[in-house]
């Protein structure tokens, strides 16, 4: 069985347009290390993995292009935001 990524909230509790998508596609290093994400509504068209833990360590992936943020903390685009695992 297959898990997804779904965005639930931006991590500072605001509420986002991508509440309730899935995560499709992700690239980390897109927009000098920014990162950039296509999400949608069909959990047909989400991006899969084996298991909670593979899906965790994508969220978290760190950029390489820009490893760090400007406050020395470790530069990971998809953790902006709030996600649970289906």
């Amino acid at each position: 069985m297959s898990v997804t990524i779904k965005a639930v909230e931006f991590a500072n509790g605001t509420p986002c347009p991508i509440a309730g998508q899935y995560l499709k596609s992700f690239n980390c290093e897109a927009y000098n290390g920014r990162g950039y994400a296509v999400w949608t509504d069909r959990i047909e068209d989400a991006m899969k993995f084996d298991n909670a833990g593979e899906a965790m360590l994508f969220w978290k992936q760190q950029s390489r292009k820009r490893p760090t943020r400007p406050d020395g903390k470790p530069n990971r685009p998809l953790t902006s935001t709030t996600i649970v695992i289906e």
